[in-house]
């Protein structure tokens, strides 16, 4: 028995599995059960209608998580798409596991061991990899990518694909011959596939040239043996051609519309983003500062002291390995402090990528260095520590990370669309609380399509305009002349000519006023409280459920209480506070209306909902105040 059971925990492949299992188990419990923030709405909409994404693009994300939609797992598009990501996720974790093994293998084929491992070294490899890679599975970044559908799954799962197949390849040669071998192919079709999935990938490049440079030098034949590689990386970029010819016929979402050379260029090569790249150096320094401080949220304390024993441990095993974790952790963290975003956690997922590289040394060497004790007893005990690695990471990690109960983004779409008029036109730049989430329930669910949704921010650039005009024809035709007079001065700054920004602002402005008005001849019009005032300037904004409604005069006594659902939710974030603030704010402008006209009952159902939403909020609370003291007073 004993011995069948010592084979069954010396099993590669069977304990891999079973700790990716146990981890899409866990990230199950954690899932969101709807639409979440940011792109997941987007993301939901082109793989269910084949679109194009947001720059780069991600077409072998696109293509991949469309097939995923084929499983029958019944429930709608969005559920599939978030066990699709959490599935992802888990294998990824499970082939971090065969990594860490590949570089203990590969350390030792370097000392010219290349013997088989005794039982209990084996046994010391595993257990360090079973709890390295639950660590690194339970690190707040890497788990957050498995509660909703996202594009950096499938990317942290090519990535260590690459690196494991490279490092096979260098073992197989085991320096000796820079000759092709076929884990090398291999990983250079990943590594091509996986930038048509993130343009990231970039960021491991460093390190795998600095392993081939470290195994075969610099020399007429490593060269040509990197150039045979270059076919098979080419290949892997042929997903890319999913693109041009996929915006040719005009899907529903078709972002930057890359049919056209030029434009396939700045897509692929994310032009859109470049003014946030290397804007300054305060910038870099504040998210320097925040991967820092938020180091100790991703690895507890207890992780961390393993992880900086591994580090010593590693560079004492190998430097050739220790060197390129520091390279890959350099250029990482040296890159993505560089893009100044707020959500920039997903940038640094090849850092902790070699985090938990560093938790396996620090954990292999703990075993090692017990293990010279003699006192079964105290590695017993050592063990049963270790294992506390990845408990404490799932129990600090999981309130952080959890959207199990996260239905704010879904209501607050809901309610958006259930307190507008039929054919109304919604002005909003709310991307992560409104427009990406309204083109999935718009788009794939058919919910509300009579509603014409514009994003503000997107309607500086040309291709937002080539897609209004698809869908919405009518509200480029109307105001034609402001249109080609914005788009005139466009093109001088698209195409990196002299231009003037008071004047391309001046007729951006205009070209708005301009749908807002023609649009106002038989639609109602609606703009998000985020909405300058400069747009529709011609209009009252009147509170409106969660929007402003555009008026012809002050008094528009027809208007009710908002109808609104609001599920609590125990998730929290920037964008969750955000989203709470919108909501309290819009119901207390329409309270403090309702007040105004002397409507109590309606003022008072107004507040009260502000009020469910954020307890604290100090102009409900003051307006709550005033309408007890007028029942108070109605009373005497």
């Amino acid at each position: 028995m004993m011995t069948r059971a010592r084979a069954i925990v010396s099993n590669e492949w069977l304990l891999s599995t079973a700790v990716a299992v146990l981890c899409f188990s866990v990230y199950l419990t954690t899932m969101c059960q709807t639409v979440s923030f940011i792109d997941a709405g987007e993301l939901a909409t082109v793989a269910s209608m084949l679109g194009i994404a947001h720059p780069t693009g991600y077409p072998l994300f696109t293509l991949v998580a469309h097939c995923a939609l084929w499983v029958p797992l019944g429930g709608e598009e969005i559920l599939k798409l978030n066990v699709f990501s959490s599935v992802v996720v888990a294998v990824a974790v499970g082939v971090f596991f065969n990594l860490l093994l590949v570089l203990a293998r590969l350390a030792d084929s370097r000392k010219r061991k290349r013997h088989a491992p005794l039982p209990r070294e084996k046994f010391f490899l595993l257990f360090a990899a079973s709890i390295a890679s639950l660590v690194f599975g339970f690190s707040a970044t890497v788990w957050g990518q498995s509660v909703a559908v996202e594009v950096y799954g499938l990317h942290l799962l090519l990535v260590l694909l690459t690196t494991m197949f490279f490092l096979m390849g260098i073992e197989e040669d085991a320096g000796e011959r820079p000759e092709v071998s076929r884990y090398l192919i291999a990983a250079a079709f990943l590594l091509g596939l996986s930038f048509t999935n993130h343009l990231t990938t970039l960021l491991i490049v460093p390190g795998l040239a600095y392993l081939y440079v470290r195994s075969y030098g610099i020399s007429r034949q490593s060269i040509l043996g990197a150039l045979k590689l270059l076919p098979f990386f080419s290949l892997g970029l042929t997903p890319y051609l999913y693109l041009p010819i996929r915006a040719g016929v005009h899907p529903p979402l078709n972002w930057g519309y890359p049919a056209e050379a030029g434009r396939f260029f700045w897509h692929v090569s994310g032009k859109q983003y470049r003014t946030w790249m290397f804007s300054s150096f305060d910038s870099a320094e504040k998210q320097l500062y925040y991967f820092y401080d938020h180091f100790s949220s991703e690895f507890n304390w207890l992780v961390i002291v393993v992880l900086l024993y591994g580090v010593w441990k590693s560079f004492r095993l190998d430097r050739m390995i220790f060197w390129f974790l520091v390279v890959a952790l350099i250029g990482c963290i040296s890159y993505s402090i560089n893009y100044d975003i707020h959500d920039i956690d997903s940038y640094f997922l090849l850092a902790y990528i070699v985090a938990g590289v560093f938790v396996f040394f620090g954990t292999l060497g703990l075993l090692h260095f017990l293990s010279g004790s003699q006192s079964t007893r105290s590695l017993a005990l050592a063990s049963l520590l270790l294992v506390a690695l990845p408990v404490a990471q799932l129990i600090s990690n999981h309130k952080e990370v959890s959207e199990a109960d996260n239905y704010l983004v879904a209501d607050y779409v809901h309610n958006v669309f259930a307190n507008t008029e039929k054919d109304a036109v919604i002005l909003s730049y709310q991307w992560d609380y409104f427009v990406a989430p309204s083109l999935y329930f718009q788009l794939v669910r058919k919910e509300r399509p009579d509603l014409v949704v514009i994003d503000k921010e997107l309607l500086r650039r040309s291709w937002y305009l080539i897609h209004l005009k698809h869908r919405y024809p009518w509200l480029i035709d109307r105001s034609k002349a402001e249109v080609d007079s914005f788009l005139g001065e466009l093109y001088k700054f698209e195409h990196d000519l002299p231009y003037d920004s008071r004047l391309i602002e001046e007729r951006f402005v205009g070209m708005i006023n301009s749908f807002v008005e023609r649009s106002m001849e038989n639609r109602q019009v609606y703009v998000g409280p985020e909405i300058e005032p400069e747009f529709g300037q011609k209009f009252v904004r009147i509170p409106d459920g969660l929007l402003f409604r555009l008026s012809h005069v002050v008094d528009n006594t027809g208007l009710r209480p908002a109808s609104i659902e609001y599920r609590t939710s125990s998730f929290g974030s920037r964008l969750t506070r955000g989203l709470r603030s919108l909501y309290a704010k819009m119901l207390t402008a329409n309270g403090s209306r309702f007040l105004a006209k002397n409507q109590l009952s309606d003022a008072s159902v107004c507040v009260e909902n502000a009020l469910l939403v954020d307890p604290t909020f100090g102009p409900a609370r003051a307006i709550k105040e005033q309408l007890l003291q007028s029942q108070r007073q109605g009373r005497e």
